[in-house]
């Protein structure tokens, strides 16, 4: 399979202030820490992790809308002939890619249909002032897909409503006068409405009621489906990812600890911190096998200053000194399953009989 998007040693730095007039060197937030990863064409990529391991923030970077402090991020969806050569990469597999970190902000714009993004909160992500035929044809007009106020424009808005799952009596109300799960699904109208070609779903139904999740999730996999989109599904919630997702990466403060199938990282998790994720997962099942939950030690560290060597050390059931010595490199175990652990040739059963060795609550 093709690939779409190629996210390469990608690093996000936040300046902070210092803390006193004597402090020489002004410390940086390390919000995404050298990632790597591709995103294949027609699939939906799922990205998970605790709140403030850098989900939302890599999303954003990869759209350009945080400008990366390192790293590349090359599109191979358009076509290159508008594109300047210097920004463009050479490919075997996948032909001639562009660099998004390298594009000015006019020849960025001209990308902007084809990269688009589902916010996490419908209630702040949308204009009051505007009503939702205004919210949906805004992009449309700016790409001039139709001009704004036609005929032409305003079937194509009622139909992007259809396809949405909204009324054509909603056209000409406002944010306010609807529900979460409306206006999640005015915000995917939104996105959608200009035709992209792939879509980043941040946190898109973290905040709705589960009965309305499971609407939203199923509109995005029938709209994918249809159109032919490609997701970047991110999410703290693991059930939901499963759920949607092809491919899922575990990520842990600002680095990507664990990336494989759904099937397989759910099935044979391989690192300490995905196999204490999923043993947290809420379950109606009794087993009988005494299985018991994984309850990792302590809080996870400041981005500001983060441990050294393995980041997740400090709280690893499995960490020795080597793991505090330097940064573990992410490596392919088997076909698709990459795993940056010293540990990882271990076997998963002997990985939880260990955690089980230092853990007292069971499930």
């Amino acid at each position: 399979m093709e690939n779409l998007l190629s996210v390469v040693n990608l690093k996000k730095y936040f300046p902070m202030p210092k803390s006193s007039l004597l402090q020489k060197e002004r410390p940086y937030l390390r919000a995404n820490d050298g990632i790597s990863f591709e995103i294949r064409k027609g699939e939906t990529f799922g990205l998970v992790g605790e709140s403030g391991c850098g989900k939302s923030t890599l999303g954003r970077t990869i759209l350009q809308l945080y400008k990366p402090s390192a790293g590349n991020v090359f599109y191979y969806g358009k076509e290159v002939g508008e594109i300047s050569p210097k920004y463009i990469k050479k490919d075997k597999t996948t032909g001639a890619g562009i660099d998004l970190t390298r594009l000015t902000p006019s020849e960025m714009r001209g990308l902007r249909k084809d990269l688009q993004i589902i916010f996490q909160d419908p209630y702040s992500s949308l204009d009051p002032r505007m009503t939702v035929g205004q919210i949906i044809e805004e992009g449309v007009a700016i790409h001039r897909f139709f001009k704004r106020g036609s005929k032409e424009m305003r079937e194509y808005v009622l139909q992007v409503m259809k396809d949405c799952g909204l009324q054509e009596f909603m056209l000409h109300r406002y944010p306010h006068q609807f529900s979460g799960g409306q206006r999640q699904r005015i915000c995917i109208a939104r996105a959608l409405a200009v035709k992209p070609k792939f879509v980043v779903c941040d946190e898109c139904v973290s905040a709705l009621d589960v009965s309305i999740q499971s609407q939203i999730l199923n509109l995005l996999s029938d709209l994918k489906k249809k159109e032919g989109l490609t997701y970047l599904f991110i999410s703290h919630d693991l059930s939901v990812v499963r759920y949607i997702s092809d491919r899922i990466a575990v990520m842990y403060l600002g680095n990507i600890v664990e990336m494989g199938s759904a099937k397989e990282v759910f099935e044979n998790p391989r690192h300490p911190y995905t196999i204490s994720l999923i043993s947290a997962i809420p379950s109606t099942e009794t087993t009988g096998d005494g299985s018991k939950r994984i309850i990792l030690k302590g809080h996870m560290p400041s981005p500001v200053y983060p441990p050294s060597g393995c980041k997740f050390h400090t709280r690893c059931f499995m960490a020795c000194d080597k793991c505090k010595r330097g940064p573990v490199p992410i490596v392919e175990v088997e076909k698709g399953h990459f795993i940056a652990c010293h540990f990882a040739d271990m076997l998963t059963k002997e990985k939880r009989e260990l955690a089980e060795k230092n853990t007292v609550e069971e499930r």
